[in-house]
């Protein structure tokens, strides 16, 4: 955590040499600055009266409340006041504890840590999208059902207004039904009155060259033939009148067959609109189905929210479990940290002292070196004296012997002891 603090820190702290400490250990496991803890809130201050007498108490009060907050998640929940002014070794070390193994825990877990809210924040993200569609979905559900109710109104409308073509259609069936009868059976008369009015004329035309005839054979009187005459007019005003009756009846006929011909238009518009109806009901279907896919995503959707919903439940019970877990390391290991803390310092007052007795083993040792130099230098001249000496040895232990074999010699040759062997050993000095 890059924490300054020394064994002489620990062993004798002061105020002004354990706020920096805390404040660093505040900076690097809360990610609070050091000038963000020395900033006022503005807010209250405004609400003071005299808020410059407060210019330090409030940064410091903050301050406070933070290295509270950090040592309670350290697992230290005695932290006060008297920690910052009066401060003590031994609260020192094991506050200093706590922070370290949280630190640790924090660096341990904190990959963890990092991937679980990552992935809380990409579900929290999948959610809001989800809610998102969900609303667009619902906008939509609701503007297709708006839809639906007004094709329904339409549908209702184009029912009725077919079933009322329906009925006209078929009253104008029968009317056309009736008159094609009628029709039928006035072209008949037409033709008998017809055929009755040819004969007429025939018998007319026969009756008046019979009467020609009779003229010329019989003169009857001129009140008999004329009234003759004015009875066969009479019958062709008749006949005449039935043929113009007929006439017109027939054109009354042919007008109702105009209006059965509008009649039939109007039919096929009726059965146009029924096919524009049922195109309409056809589409009305496939809006349904869309309506229905549409539920099925949205319920789909309400799932998928559900299921997230509940990894975030896992998600969050996780993190408290890891939490409770974080808790109980902090209680279990703490007196081994504080152990291991103590241990710490006292290896390396420990240190200190190896490294002092090192320095003066490495004083002694240079002064043994010149010493051995020195020995060695008189050990060399010794040797080389004491060669020569045992050169001068020799030289006279040879003599010797050579005075002693000449003497031996001699002796032999007085005494005439050739036999007798006289030996002499020899020292051989290596």
């Amino acid at each position: 955590m890059d924490i300054p603090l020394s064994a002489a820190t620990l062993a004798k702290p002061t105020p002004e040499l354990v706020r920096p400490v805390y404040e660093t250990a505040i900076t690097t496991l809360m990610g609070i600055t050091r000038e963000e803890q020395q900033q006022p809130v503005f807010m209250a201050i405004d609400a003071l009266d005299f808020p410059e007498l407060h210019d330090e108490s409030i940064p410091h009060m903050a301050f406070l409340k933070n290295c509270t907050r950090l040592l309670a998640a350290a697992g230290v929940r005695d932290f006060n006041m008297q920690d910052m002014s009066k401060p003590e070794s031994g609260r020192l070390r094991r506050n200093m504890s706590a922070l370290v193994n949280l630190a640790k825990f924090r660096e341990e877990k904190l990959i963890d840590y990092v991937e679980g809210q990552k992935t809380a924040e990409e579900l929290q993200q999948r959610i809001w999208e989800l809610e998102d569609q969900k609303k667009a979905l619902a906008t939509h559900l609701s503007q297709l059902q708006e839809d639906r109710a007004s094709q329904h109104q339409e549908a209702a409308e184009v029912r009725g207004a077919w079933k009322e073509v329906a009925d006209e259609n078929r009253n104008l069936n029968r009317q056309q039904h009736a008159l094609s009868e009628e029709a039928g059976r006035l072209k008949e008369r037409c033709d008998t009155l017809k055929q009755a009015i040819g004969k007429v004329d025939l018998d007319l035309a026969e009756a008046n060259v019979e009467a020609k005839k009779l003229s010329a054979e019989i003169v009857e009187p001129p009140e008999q033939l004329q009234e003759r005459m004015q009875a066969m007019a009479a019958a062709i005003k008749q006949e005449e009148a039935l043929q113009v009756d007929a006439l017109h009846r027939q054109r009354l006929m042919e007008k109702r067959l105009q209006e059965i011909g509008k009649v039939d238009r109007h039919v096929g518009e009726a059965l146009e609109a029924m096919r524009e109806l049922e195109k309409h009901i056809s589409q009305k279907k496939e809006n349904k189905a869309k309506v229905r896919t549409l539920e099925a995503e949205i319920r789909g959707v309400k799932e998928e929210c559900d299921k997230l919903l509940s990894q975030q439940r896992h998600l969050q019970s996780k993190l408290h479990a890891l939490e409770e877990e974080l808790g109980r390391i902090h209680s279990k290991w703490e007196v081994k940290k504080e152990a291991a803390l103590s241990r710490i310092v006292e290896q390396r007052m420990n240190k200190e002292a190896v490294e002092a007795e090192n320095a003066a083993n490495n004083a002694k040792l240079a002064e043994h070196l010149v010493h051995g130099r020195k020995l060695r230098k008189s050990i060399a001249d010794m040797q080389s004296s004491h060669e020569a000496q045992v050169n001068a040895v020799m030289d006279k232990y040879n003599s010797l012997r050579t005075k002693v074999a000449e003497y031996h010699e001699a002796l032999k040759e007085a005494m005439g002891m050739g036999s007798v062997a006289v030996g002499v050993k020899a020292l051989h000095i290596r």
